[in-house]
């Protein structure tokens, strides 16, 4: 990829990032850009993991979980359990599902609803929340509901930059997977372990190409 190619392919403000953090030498500046790809591919692999975990479990709070259940009989629409703007997040990935031709069942809803939809669970607005239900969610926590607000507010901003393709060679990805891994251990220690097995984060870290 040359530099007109790079302009006409990327933009030129896309591509100064890594320009910048090549200190001017272009073909480091594609190799960095390639790396952000791998690397990003790699960390979202974990998002994934940790994000199914973590909805699957807060979900299962809420007994009795019958995935092909209506929302409307779950805890999902209940107007004693989510204020009115998570519940219009609930409308809005009901009608969505609706849309694409399936029946937006329980399921189907809590894999639709969005990362923000689980973080604004853990706010403080959601503190009796917490004692009621969410803390059971994270057994080898602290117990304390900042504990996980914390982690979900870091990852939150992290994973939207991932998910558009964003660059991340100056963030402290090291510190965020960390943090991801962490929000696994407490729902599930044996869960981090799986991940931390599978992952392929830390092989593509050190495969980032050194600086001439």
């Amino acid at each position: 990829m040359n530099s007109s190619q790079a302009t006409a392919w990327l933009t030129d403000a896309r591509f100064a990032p890594y320009l910048t953090e090549a200190g001017g030498d272009h073909e480091h500046a594609a190799a960095l850009y390639v790396w952000n790809a791998h690397v990003s591919a790699a960390v979202f692999e974990t998002v994934h993991h940790v994000e199914v975990l973590l909805r699957n479990t807060i979900d299962a709070q809420f007994a009795p979980v019958i995935a092909t259940a209506q929302p409307s009989a779950t805890w999902l629409e209940d107007p004693a359990i989510l204020n009115a703007d998570s519940r219009r997040r609930v409308r809005e990935t009901i009608e969505r599902i609706g849309k694409e031709g399936k029946a937006p069942t329980r399921g189907r809803v809590v894999a639709g609803l969005s990362f923000g939809f689980w973080r604004a669970l853990f706010d403080r607005k959601y503190h009796q929340l917490w004692i009621d239900h969410l803390h059971r969610a994270f057994p080898h926590g602290s117990g304390d509901r900042t504990e996980v607000a914390r982690l979900m507010s870091k990852l939150v901003p992290f994973r939207n930059r991932l998910a558009h393709h964003e660059t991340i060679i100056r963030r402290p990805i090291s510190s965020h997977y960390d943090e991801m891994l962490q929000l696994a251990e407490l729902i599930d220690p044996d869960a981090r372990a799986w991940i931390e097995s599978v992952t392929r984060v830390p092989e593509i870290l050190n495969m980032r190409p050194p600086r001439p």
